[in-house]
């Protein structure tokens, strides 16, 4: 009567104890495998988004030097040289072509002036649909690739790279190729090669 009376009471307390470390390993192994699980998603995002960075670096610098256009861009100070490459206030800097919707003719071709920047770790787009400016226009800030070092452009005339090139007022030919060289912090040392439009 007795036993059965102790045994009917339910649980002794090393029981409850043995219950509640077992439930706490479990508790602790699926709090570590979601920690787990929430770092590795925040890793493959950031690898994702230095990826996409880098393709459309690769799309934006390869689709301006394919429609590039040897015109002048002028400024309320004066004109500016056709091609500007290498140079301490605009690292490349040049005119393009670029196709608009027309919806009498169904797409008509505009100029725009593009500037690419080294500011800090970062590298900056700026275009100006407006080529010629009679007053300072501000050119909004596009950064295509954030996290790098080392930044610099270089331009191939079929023989050799140089570290510059000007095309000032008289007409010059534009470079072959124009290279632009960083290190990701996540991908090391990378090159983009990009042909360049014969400037027409």
């Amino acid at each position: 009567m007795s036993a059965r009376a102790a045994s009917d009471a339910g649980f002794t307390l090393v029981e409850a104890l043995v219950s509640l470390f077992v439930f706490s390993l479990i508790a602790a192994g699926s709090v570590l495998m979601l920690m787990q699980s929430v770092d590795t998603q925040n890793r493959v995002g950031e690898a994702q988004l230095a990826l996409r960075e880098l393709q459309t670096t690769r799309a934006l610098l390869s689709g301006d030097l394919a429609h590039y256009v040897g015109r002048q861009a002028r400024e309320a100070q004066g004109s500016r040289p056709r091609f500007i490459g290498g140079d301490a206030d605009a690292a490349l800097s040049f005119v393009r072509a670029a196709g608009e919707p027309d919806p009498d003719r169904g797409g008509r071709t505009s100029l725009a002036l593009v500037e690419y920047n080294i500011v800090n770790d970062t590298l900056v787009r700026r275009t100006r649909a407006q080529v010629d400016a009679a007053t300072p226009v501000t050119m909004p800030d596009r950064v295509v690739l954030s996290g790098v070092s080392q930044v610099q452009f270089e331009f191939f005339d079929g023989t050799r790279w140089h570290e510059q090139w000007l095309i000032g007022r008289q007409s010059g030919p534009p470079p072959r190729a124009v290279a632009l060289s960083f290190h990701s912090e996540r991908y090391g040392d990378i090159r983009i090669e990009a042909l360049v439009g014969l400037g027409v």
